[in-house]
């Protein structure tokens, strides 16, 4: 009996692993290399908070090189997705905004939509390991 319960646990364990997918952002047209890029990824649970900066599945920040920066997202589930990035001049995973809430920094979103997208207009679904390019823009 035990060796059976087992060998379920190593199957369901094996299944999960091979349905485990990287999603690898590259974030152009960065002004400088100053700061970092902050990348967040949604999720259809977290699809109503999309590009609100917070209630995100995920969050990386990754380095920049000559304008450019690449986040992994590792061991993501197949499913569908939506990436909100911005120019992190400060490393604090906040979007700048002057008064009227317009972004005081580069942004840009999964699919390159230009402002704030609905989470339909910038998912897309993984279900394998996958490669994703944002090119950054002013408000």
């Amino acid at each position: 009996m035990k060796k059976l319960v087992f060998m379920a646990i190593a199957l369901m364990l094996m299944t999960a692993a091979a349905s485990a997918a990287t999603l690898t952002v590259t974030v152009s047209n960065c002004d400088s290399d100053q700061g970092c890029v902050s990348v967040a990824l949604y999720n259809l649970d977290t699809r109503q908070q999309f590009g609100s900066g917070s209630g995100y599945y995920q969050g990386r920040q990754g380095n920049i090189h000559n304008g450019t920066a690449t986040v992994a997202f590792p061991d993501l589930p197949d499913g569908t997705y939506a990436v909100a990035a911005f120019h992190d001049l400060e490393c604090r995973g906040v979007l700048p905004t002057n008064f009227w809430g317009i972004p005081q920094a580069k942004y840009g979103f999964s699919n390159n939509y230009g402002k704030r997208p609905d989470f339909s207009l910038a998912s897309f679904p993984v279900s394998g390991d996958m490669s994703l390019a944002i090119r950054l823009q002013w408000y």
